[in-house]
C-alpha cells in the first residue's frame, strides 16, 4: 500500500498526521499506543477547529518530527 492510499482528508495537515498514525499502527509497543493516542489528539484538535489551526506549534511540530524518525521503515 503507498503512502497516497492512507489519505482519507482534504487538510494536508491533517493527512500527514494519519500517514504517521498508520505508520505507528505497525508497531505493538506501549510507547506507540501513547504516541498514536498523541497523534489522534492532535488530529481532533484539528478537525474541531479548522478555521483557526493552520500549522502545528513548536512543541508538537518537533515531536512529530521525532516520531517520523522513530518509525521510519
Amino acid at each position: 500500500m503507498k503512502d497516497d492510499d492512507w489519505i482519507h482528508d482534504s487538510n494536508p495537515l491533517v493527512g500527514k498526521l494519519l500517514k504517521l498514525k498508520y505508520r505507528i499502527n505497525g508497531t505493538l509497543t506501549t510507547e506507540a499506543v501513547d504516541d498514536k493516542t498523541y497523534v489522534m489528539t492532535l488530529i481532533n484538535d484539528i478537525r474541531n477547529n479548522i478555521e483557526t489551526f493552520t500549522k502545528l506549534d513548536k512543541s508538537d511540530f518537533i515531536k512529530c518530527n521525532a516520531m517520523w524518525k522513530q518509525y521510519e521503515g
